[in-house]
């Protein structure tokens, strides 16, 4: 397993700056977010890549990366996988499982799009939704293709 950049005990805990956050994205303003973890791995490497997101002012669709919180109270980034009269269903990038249904309750923001490796990409961009659509298709095989991927790579 890839080590975690920093220390939890030594970060200020998401409850203390998300409401800032919320409180932009409610006031119109684009948010940028570092994800911590690897759920979204591939596409975003946790403490490294960043998400910009937009209050939600649409409906949500497959393929969309969303930030959302569980019932738990704890804050998450994930793709939608996708929606039905039940609740949203969504999906991290380096699992297999899907989480739902949630409702629109639970979800906070929508990625306009992310910054990987200092390079800033489109969530729009046809080409992007082409290869996420894939990879969402390849959902079954995904620990055999990371793993691949990773020694591949080196992270």
């Amino acid at each position: 397993m890839m080590e975690q950049p920093g220390n939890r005990d030594e970060m200020i805990h998401t409850d203390a700056w998300m409401p800032i956050y919320l409180e932009g994205l409610k006031e119109g303003k684009k948010v940028k977010l570092t994800p911590f973890g690897f759920s979204m791995y591939p596409i975003l490497v946790g403490g490294r890549d960043s998400l910009i997101l937009n209050k939600i002012d649409r409906k949500l669709k497959r393929g969309d990366i969303c930030l959302y919180r569980r019932d738990t109270g704890i804050y998450v980034t994930h793709s939608v996988h996708h929606v039905d009269k039940t609740g949203i269903y969504l999906l991290g990038e380096s699992q297999t499982g899907i989480e739902g249904p949630l409702s629109m309750d639970h979800m906070l923001a929508y990625a306009e799009g992310f910054i990987r490796k200092g390079k800033l990409y489109s969530c729009s961009n046809s080409l992007y939704r082409f290869f996420h659509e894939i990879w969402m298709i390849l959902r079954p095989v995904r620990p055999v293709l990371i793993k691949a991927y990773r020694k591949v790579m080196k992270y």
